[in-house]
């Protein structure tokens, strides 16, 4: 299974392979919400991010043409910021044990890889307007080799303002929520699971973390 949970909590995410070798992947996406208060001078910056997605998302693979082609779960996460007071920065990265492989919790059998990469999830993070700067599947990366920066360069901040009603509104970062401007502060997240057939079965875990941070 797999949990995700956004800055000091997150998605943990789980898949299953079964004893017969035709693995069972299986998502877990509890419902968060995570609010960041950030203090200025003279004024509060609040960013608050809420998961807001069915809360078990289920990858079964019961054929060899699944396991090489993968399966893809359309908008399996959505997340809605609410900012106010300042810029803000949205970037997502995987946890586990040993960074850039996923936890195993159980083998069935003692043939095949045992550490599966992490990359072998992908993610495509959109919206209406086009605001991600990441485009198309992705391979997630560990957080603690690298991050995906979806909003800003949370390495390189601040970042310039890029608001809701720009011509070219990609990389949106100005205050705002996704109540009013859904199409630019509100993220839904395709997940596209491709296993392959080399990896032992058993049951694996990984962790996906979502960073609302201030842009400072």
């Amino acid at each position: 299974m797999m949990l995700l949970y956004i800055l000091l909590k997150g998605f943990s995410f789980k898949f299953l392979m079964n004893r017969n070798a035709i693995p069972t992947w299986l998502l877990l996406l509890p419902f968060f919400c995570i609010s960041i208060l950030f203090s200025t001078a003279g004024s509060a910056q609040t960013v608050n991010i809420v998961l807001s997605s069915s809360p078990n998302v289920d990858f079964t693979f019961n054929s060899i043409t699944k396991l090489q082609a993968g399966i893809v779960i359309p908008n399996a996460i959505t997340v809605n910021i609410e900012a106010a007071g300042g810029q803000w920065d949205l970037y997502m990265g995987t946890v586990t044990a040993v960074a850039g492989t996923w936890d195993n919790a159980l083998y069935y059998t003692t043939s095949g890889n045992g550490m599966p990469p992490v990359g072998i999830l992908q993610a495509r993070v959109h919206n209406l307007s086009n605001t991600p700067q990441i485009s198309g599947y992705v391979p997630l990366q560990d957080i603690a080799l690298s991050t995906l920066d979806i909003i800003g360069d949370h390495l390189n901040a601040p970042d310039p303002s890029v608001n809701c009603g720009d011509a070219n509104p990609t990389g949106t970062n100005t205050p705002g929520s996704y109540l009013t401007d859904p199409q630019c502060y509100q993220f839904r997240t395709d997940l596209k699971l491709v296993p392959g057939v080399t990896y032992r079965p058993g049951l694996y875990s990984l962790q996906i973390e979502f960073i609302v941070a201030a842009d400072l």
